[in-house]
């Protein structure tokens, strides 16, 4: 079976949000910090919230609303958003596919961070849902 998806660092500052609209379950969120949560659209920039929770104040304030996060209690590893034809910068992975670093992964071979240790980005999508 698939892993669940893990957003790493070619997203900061760009969330194309096309993944939000691929997303069949809707567990990909973005910080709001007018409201202070991590919200779903139904479907990207539509306004129309599907689901919300509160943000790990630690783990939100590394990126802020720069980043797209991933609920992975939520994600069913449908595989829909890491496909690499959605994310333009490749910025998905499934989460047995995320770069270390110390291997050459040809996952995703369009991310322009391609070769960085993302194992971080593991960790902080666990992190950032503190509800």
């Amino acid at each position: 079976m698939p892993g669940v998806a893990i957003i790493t660092e070619a997203c900061v500052d760009v969330k194309d949000r096309a993944c939000v609209d691929v997303c069949p379950v809707q567990c990909i969120y973005e910080f709001d910090p007018s409201t202070n949560q991590l919200v779903s659209e139904i479907e990207a920039g539509s306004g129309v919230v599907e689901n919300s929770h509160q943000p790990s104040p630690d783990s939100i304030a590394i990126f802020g609303d720069g980043l797209l996060y991933v609920n992975v209690d939520e994600c069913t590893s449908c595989t829909a958003c890491y496909q690499p034809d959605v994310c333009p910068v490749g910025a998905i992975y499934s989460e047995e596919h995320v770069p270390n670093g110390s291997t050459v992964t040809t996952y995703n071979a369009a991310d322009t961070a391609k070769g960085h240790d993302h194992t971080f980005f593991v960790q902080l999508t666990r992190d950032v849902f503190g509800d």
